[in-house]
């Protein structure tokens, strides 16, 4: 389980929320999230569905915390699931491969 803790956090009820925990791995349930509009809104619903908190708390993360959760599930996203060691959204482009020559 991925632990994130918070630089800022939270006060939810009487509850300290001081870190957020990821589960290993997304299930077909947490991407219902993608069934909101925008790309923020999906995300919020997302974390939360993954950390297993409300989204009202997710929406009170500070800037850095809540862009240190996104990056956890961009770094969730990226890992191969058939033993492979390459991912699409990390190979360069021809445009990318371009610009460093």
């Amino acid at each position: 389980m991925n632990k994130l803790p918070l630089k800022h956090p939270l006060t939810f009820g009487k509850k300290t929320i001081a870190e957020l925990k990821f589960r290993d791995h997304t299930t077909a349930a947490d991407y219902l999230s993608f069934d909101k509009r925008g790309g923020v809104a999906q995300r919020i619903a997302l974390i939360a569905s993954l950390t297993g908190t409300d989204e009202a708390l997710i929406e009170q993360l500070h800037g850095p915390d809540y862009r240190a959760a996104e990056a956890m599930l961009i770094a969730d996203d990226a890992e191969p699931d058939d033993g492979s060691t390459s991912s699409p959204r990390t190979e360069e482009n021809p445009e990318q491969a371009a610009e460093k020559k």
